[in-house]
């Protein structure tokens, strides 16, 4: 076993020596298991299953045979050959090694914004700058093209630094000439608009309709909380049903702070019930530090989160309207990041790896940049976007001896780049946690042994 180990959330885990399986100590309060002790992990076997001290002992002699001695084991159990069934991925499929690869798009087209929301990311970047049609079309150019990747389904989504709705002669030319451009050479464009949901005209559910546009719109459900965080509830609410009404896909977005995280049963009702043509409904913990003054309270608001998230997981699991939280499918997905890295095109005509790094006003835009459009077209700067996406659970210590890495991808950068260590601490013991609890999950639904489902999503 490793040297030492940890208690993440109050359990135990361990790493087997010179192996990626782990073992987690199981809450019987929770899994129904036989004799199991605890539970064995290999992410990338996509297999896990609960073991007894025996067992385990079994496990040690296969990956250090020194550390068992003078007993025999059967390493032919079919549960020891699962476990051991694994290679270590190989980075080029699971990560893009060149800007040339991405089949997604993020387009900031302003860092204005009429909203003043208390957890924004952007805040520090206003400015009035707008990218121009020009170097959209440059860049749509360069995104949309047979000889740089294959027609293929892609994706592109728009969004901000600030509202795109307020410079919408931008954002109408970039939906309007992408998916032209998208059928002329035979891709496939999906489109979303993200957000605050405070204008809509005819003009806007034209378009959205002609090319089957969906948007997505930040919205805080209960009058008092969008009020108090976000403003405009009225505005907000009318425009979402107006969208609904004219048949135009929505996606509602709610940011959960230690205000609301108590709440979100409340807010889940509100908008299943008022908004029942909402497609999807995301809820996802803030990322600001200023909205804990300690440790141990981005802690607590961990934990209330998930308990509360779980329970209308369940609640509304028929729902019309599916919940969701972006570490839903956690246990289903390896990843070597913990996001794959964007092609964003910042209202600057440069290209960032973070959609949260737009303007030179921001403290993380010079580091995140590795692109721009010039006269002479897009230009990038290979070595530093590899740079970027080394930023990885390869290449960090601490993830090292994590059983979740390989489902986390070595956390946010964005929260990495914000948070102080003890702050960052909290984040990845919430992420072990969740995990755990889908694998205890997994166990009570396939009776003590399961392969986690494949998935192929590695590339976004």
């Amino acid at each position: 076993m490793t040297k030492s180990s940890q208690a993440f959330f109050f359990f135990f885990t361990m790493k087997l020596e010179n192996s990626e399986i782990f073992i987690v100590s199981i809450n019987k309060k929770n899994t129904k298991v036989n004799n199991g002790c605890y539970i064995a992990y290999s992410p990338l076997s996509k297999f896990c299953c609960d073991i007894d001290d025996k067992q385990l002992n079994q496990l040690h002699h296969i990956v250090d045979p020194q550390l068992v001695r003078n007993t025999v084991y059967d390493i032919n159990k079919e549960w020891i050959k699962k476990l051991c069934s694994y290679e270590l991925p190989d980075s080029r499929n699971y990560l893009r090694q060149s800007p040339q690869e991405f089949t997604t798009l993020s387009l900031l087209p302003s860092l204005t914004c009429n909203f003043q929301c208390k957890y924004c990311y952007s805040a520090q970047g206003r400015s009035k700058t707008t990218i121009s049609n020009e170097k959209l079309k440059q860049a749509l150019d360069f995104f949309i093209d047979p000889e740089r990747i294959k027609p293929q389904t892609i994706k592109m989504f728009v969004s901000g630094g600030g509202e795109p709705f307020l410079s919408w002669e931008n954002t109408k030319f970039a939906v309007c000439y992408a998916q032209e451009r998208a059928l002329k050479y035979g891709f496939t464009l999906w489109t979303s608009i993200i957000t605050n949901g405070s204008f809509v005209n005819d003009d806007i559910l034209n378009v959205l309709k002609k090319y089957k546009c969906s948007v997505c719109v930040s919205f805080e459900a209960l009058k008092d909380l969008q009020n108090h965080l976000r403003g405009h509830y009225e505005k907000v609410a009318s425009t979402i049903t107006t969208y609904g009404n004219a048949g135009v896909p929505i996606m509602l977005n709610s940011t959960i702070t230690p205000l609301s995280v108590n709440r979100m049963n409340e807010m889940t009702r509100e908008i299943v019930y008022k908004y029942p043509f909402v497609k999807s409904y995301t809820l996802e913990p803030v990322t600001d530090r200023a909205q804990f003054d300690s440790p141990e309270s981005m802690r607590s608001f961990y934990r209330q989160f998930g308990e509360n998230y779980r329970k209308i997981k369940r609640k509304y699991k028929e729902s019309k309207t599916s919940i969701w939280f972006s570490l839903d499918e956690m246990i289903d997905t390896i990843k070597l990041r913990y996001c794959p890295g964007k092609l964003c095109l910042t209202p600057n005509a440069t290209f960032s790896i973070c959609h949260c790094a737009s303007s030179p006003l921001e403290e993380r835009y010079e580091k995140c940049v590795y692109g721009e459009i010039t006269d002479k077209g897009v230009v990038f700067d290979n070595e530093k976007f590899k740079n970027l996406i080394r930023i990885n659970l390869l290449h960090k210590t601490k993830c090292e001896e994590c059983f979740a890495k390989w489902n986390c991808g070595g956390e946010c950068m964005t929260r990495s780049d914000q948070y102080p260590e003890s702050y960052l601490n909290e984040v990845c013991n919430f992420n072990r946690d969740w995990l755990k609890s889908q694998l205890e999950e997994r166990l009570n639904k396939t009776n003590r042994t399961t392969y986690i489902q494949e998935t192929n999503e590695q590339f976004i």
